[in-house]
């Protein structure tokens, strides 16, 4: 049967069966079967499903572009996976027709492989080991230092947030995931993507911070290249989600800030109790006078935090201000 023979091909989670008409068609489930984990050129595709090369190529190109097959740096053509495709058709199509209940269900199935794609690699890095795979949202970055990735940037596009889009945990702006230079022309390859220019781009960014997501890419991006920025939250990207569950708070994604909070200078206003996302700023159930008005106290506790910076960014008193964590260990 087709569909059994295509969900072992492409890796398709048993969960998925129900709504694989939504996610493929049969033309491109009779590619995947056909090329068998091949690679294959346009004349290959053609030869194997008994078609026109111009009809294969018409087929490869939009299999290309709902990433079921990946393209070759020499123009060929290989089936992607199960994993890819679902990440895609939840940012572009039709994944809102599939029941929340099943969403929801899909949604743990994705977190689950994200998790298990990465547990070595977080897992080593957390032993102090280098990681043998790239890790994606490798650092908590500050808001001026995404900001300088971009004037850095030669092409600049933006896609909505597959975690989001996944999740949909929380309110926060869906078209927020910046892509740089090669990952950027990858995009649009596929015929994805919405060109920004750096002041766009910028803007944008602002407003995510403002609408409380902390901001994650490549530290080391001088020497490994531009790639991409991601503006996350804790409820649905799942980097946050699988760095709770895996314990790598800090060492994955990667913490380089812990906030200093100066009490002597807060009004008590909250807005760092509601912009943090893990509970470091927190009301402790007692209050305190300011101006003759009853607030409730904020405190902080420092183990909890991230380096975000989503706090000192919002508080008009400058009470909060990010403080490197190779300062803070020099000064304890």
């Amino acid at each position: 049967m087709l569909v059994d023979a295509f969900m072992a091909a492409f890796g398709v989670w048993e969960e998925a069966r129900p709504y694989l008409h939504l996610i493929v068609d049969e033309d491109e489930m009779r590619l995947i079967v056909a090329m068998a984990g091949r690679t294959v050129t346009v004349q290959g595709a053609a030869d194997l499903l008994g078609i026109l090369p111009e009809q294969a190529e018409a087929l490869l190109q939009r299999a290309y572009s709902r990433c079921v097959v990946n393209k070759t740096p020499e123009g060929h053509y290989a089936p992607a996976d199960f994993y890819a495709r679902l990440d895609h058709f939840a940012k572009y199509e039709n994944w809102d027709d599939i029941p929340p209940a099943d969403r929801k269900m899909l949604d743990r199935r994705f977190l689950d492989a994200f998790i298990e794609r990465h547990r070595a690699s977080v897992e080593r890095k957390m032993q102090g080991l280098a990681a043998e795979n790239a890790l994606p949202n490798d650092t908590i970055l500050l808001l001026h230092e995404v900001e300088e990735m971009i004037d850095a940037a030669t092409e600049i596009i933006v896609q909505p947030c597959d975690c989001r889009r996944l999740g949909q945990n929380c309110d926060k702006p869906v078209e927020t995931c910046i892509w740089l230079d090669d990952g950027a022309r990858a995009a649009l390859d596929r015929g994805h993507g919405r060109r920004l220019t750096k002041e766009e781009a910028k803007r944008l960014v602002r407003r995510a911070d403002q609408k409380g997501l902390m901001h994650t890419a490549d530290s080391e991006w001088r020497t490994r290249g531009l790639h991409a920025i991601c503006n996350c939250c804790a409820d649905d990207c799942y980097p946050f989600r699988a760095a709770q569950e895996l314990g790598s708070k800090g060492v994955w994604p990667r913490s380089r800030y812990i906030a200093a909070f100066n009490t002597d200078l807060c009004r008590f206003c909250g807005a760092c109790v509601r912009r943090c996302h893990f509970g470091a700023f927190y009301h402790d159930g007692a209050t305190v006078e300011v101006d003759g008005k009853t607030k409730p106290n904020v405190r902080f506790d420092p183990s909890k935090c991230w380096g975000c910076g989503l706090c000192a960014n919002t508080c008009t008193e400058q009470a909060i201000s990010m403080l490197p964590l190779e300062h803070r260990a020099a000064a304890v």
